[in-house]
């Protein structure tokens, strides 16, 4: 790890951390978790024990991520008991500082695994939709541009992209064009349905943390990805639709899941872009790229994705 990561922590948390140590508070892995993978997630350690965690952004996330609607998502959670606390949000140095949710102290990373649990899924879309009642990021931002914005950008850097990526994205761009006749409302939003971006405590306490994709976006937008994560078939994620907005519509019920499609392929064409670009070469950003292209493939192909575009 370079030293000057280190001191970047150690001075955006303070003169009090100045000779702490600092580890790797994490393993990295982009596949099939994505976790750690935005940026470098140190524990300082002071010699009286006390931990805190410094995140150091990667400039690769730069390429994805609005770091600056990150850290005042991450310090909205924080204020309203819905992620770590954080005592640092230095956007110059791309460094978040906030409380160590420790093993130790009886916090887990979140697993597709854990989900199979109902009251931990149930309490997932509890801290999501506490963040949509705070106030608004400031930045409206929403899937379908983002695939755009991440397509260019792949193909100026020649990434490697799947030969059906167009018909991909003509298929999103038909979920854009019917959800946009319908109309949205929007909310301040995590963004982001990957299981890792969720701590959970012993006692079943939710955490929501890597703010990457937040933003104000329509609440079906932050649903369907995390519908299309934590279940293997729409009969499945039927119950969680109900507990997210309280009762069963099909209409609803379809504009989630298609932007749960959007998502699978903006994470592709990220997996892509950093494939392609990245400097990280030891990471498995293709692979992870790969595995969601496949997933937005499936839903596309799916014989009631039509069905869906004509009632959202």
């Amino acid at each position: 790890m370079p030293a000057a990561i280190e001191d970047i922590a150690r001075k955006a948390a303070g003169p009090g951390w100045a000779k702490a140590t600092a580890e790797p508070a994490i393993p990295v892995l982009a596949s099939p978790s994505w976790r750690g993978v935005d940026g470098t997630l140190l524990r300082l350690r002071k010699a009286d024990g006390e931990t805190c965690l410094a995140k150091v952004m990667d400039e690769d996330t730069q390429s994805f991520s609005n770091i600056a609607t990150a850290f005042k998502a991450a310090q909205q959670a924080s204020a309203a008991g819905l992620g770590p606390p954080v005592s640092v949000a230095d956007v110059a140095a791309r460094t978040l500082v906030m409380d160590d949710l420790s093993a130790e102290a009886g916090w887990t990373t979140g697993t597709l695994d854990r989900l199979a649990d109902r009251a931990t899924r149930h309490a997932v879309i509890a801290a999501k939709k506490n963040f949509h009642r705070t106030a608004p990021l400031g930045r409206s931002v929403g899937v379908f541009d983002h695939v755009d914005a991440l397509l260019a950008k792949c193909q100026a850097a020649a990434a490697p992209l799947p030969e059906d990526v167009a018909w991909l994205v003509t298929n999103v761009h038909e979920a854009r064009d019917a959800i946009g006749a319908s109309g949205v409302d929007k909310v301040p939003a995590h963004g982001d349905g990957n299981i890792s971006n969720v701590m959970i405590g012993s006692d079943g306490a939710i955490r929501l943390v890597d703010w990457d994709l937040a933003g104000d976006m329509d609440p079906f937008e932050d649903l369907g990805s995390f519908l299309l994560e934590a279940h293997d078939s729409e009969s499945d994620a039927v119950e969680s639709f109900e507990v997210f907005h309280g009762s069963y519509d099909r209409a609803l019920f379809n504009r989630a899941w298609l932007y749960g499609i959007a998502d699978d392929l903006r994470w592709g064409l990220i997996g892509a872009l950093l494939a392609g670009t990245s400097p990280r070469v030891t990471y498995e950003f293709l692979k992870f790229g790969d595995w969601r292209f496949l997933r937005a493939r499936m839903g596309c192909r799916d014989p009631r994705f039509s069905e869906k575009l004509g009632r959202v």
